[in-house]
This record gives structure tokens, sequence and C-alpha cells, in this order.
């Protein structure tokens, strides 16, 4: 937590963060990939559109993490664009900036590497979770995931998002909700998930 915050520090150096409001576009798919950002606070949601506009959701970025940096360090157009779930304070860092930054504290790269790995690896993670895991273990998996802190137990989700995320359909994921609320796990609200039994949402992970 400690190189987090000092990773952030650095760039508020050099970038004042920014406050984007909820739902906001922060780039689009095919523009010019002169930044890559940092997420101080909110969340983030990274997706792809398709030519007949159906989106897909890649991911979904938290409190900490850096995203946008693939297509920056490739110098290619953007492959996926970036919109905001929650109100969210970024930070934003071009070419010039990351090597001052690198310059005056050269830790700064192994930073870097390491939140571009942490990414890599929740890619892979999801991978994994779509082919060897049940609908039902994935929602919960998800769920789960998606909970910031031991003592959070509300997701800020639909049953849209969670189906592009998990690679199913909307109907299974509704279905597979109606029958976790039934069973008394968990307890849906507007645009939220309520977890009232997270042991036995573990269990479906097993």
């Amino acid at each position: 937590m400690e190189r987090r915050n000092n990773l952030c520090e650095i760039f508020k150096d050099i970038s004042a963060p920014r406050t984007v409001e909820q739902n906001a576009i922060i780039y689009n798919q095919d523009e010019t990939s002169d930044y890559f950002y940092y997420l101080k606070s909110g969340t983030v949601q990274i997706f792809i559109t398709s030519e007949n506009g159906f989106e897909k959701i890649l991911s979904i970025v938290s409190k900490g993490e850096i995203f946008g940096e693939a297509d920056f360090f490739e110098e290619q157009p953007r492959m996926s664009s970036a919109r905001t779930l929650t109100d969210c304070e970024i930070i934003s860092v071009n070419k010039d900036m990351l090597t001052r930054i690198i310059q005056s504290n050269p830790e700064t790269a192994f930073d870097i590497f390491r939140l571009q790995a942490k990414t890599i690896l929740k890619l892979s993670a999801r991978l994994d979770n779509m082919t060897f895991v049940s609908a039902k273990g994935r929602i919960a998996r998800f769920l789960l995931q998606s909970l910031k802190s031991p003592e959070q137990r509300t997701v800020s989700t639909t049953h849209e998002e969670i189906a592009n995320i998990i690679g199913v359909t909307r109907v299974t994921v509704s279905k597979i909700i109606i029958q976790l609320v039934s069973d008394g796990i968990i307890k849906t609200k507007y645009k939220s998930i309520e977890i009232l039994d997270k042991e036995k949402l573990i269990m479906l992970c097993e």
C-alpha cells in the first residue's frame, strides 16, 4: 500500500488529479493514445464497441490501478474505450511526464511494471474463470472480487454488466441471481447487489 501511495504522489508531482463525473468517456476506441492513466479514486470500465454498436466489457479498473497503458506504450490507436462508473479522480501521464518521472525516480518504472503485471494477471484469471468454472461460480467469484474491503457487502453492478464480464448471457445471469436471492445468499437493489451470506458465496466458487 505504501508503494502505491508513493506512486500516486509521484504522479501528482507531474500532473494534478482531475475529477471526472460518473458515466463520462475518458477515451474512445481508435483514438490516438497520447496518455495512460492512474486511477486515484473511483471505478472505470474498459470496453470495446462493435460496428453495429454492441458493447463488450473487457475489465473493471479499481482505485490504485493504471489503464490505457498498453496502447500508450505500443504507440498504437486505442483498441478499447474507457468510461467512469463512478465519480473518479484520474491522473493523466504522457511520454514527457513519464520520462521526467523515471529520470527523477527510476524505481517508478518497476512500480508501473508491477501494475501492468497485475492487469495481465486479472485478465488471465478471467480467462481461466470462463474456461473452467460454472456460470454460478463465475458470478459468485465476480461478486467477491468486486469487494474492495472485508467490510464491504454491496457491489454496484447490473445483470448486463455481469454477463459481459463473465461471458454468459444476460438471461443466464438473471436466472442465477434469482436463485441466489431465493437461497438467501444475496439481495438485489437498484443497480447493485448486497451479499448476505459471504461464506456460501465462497463455497460456490469452490
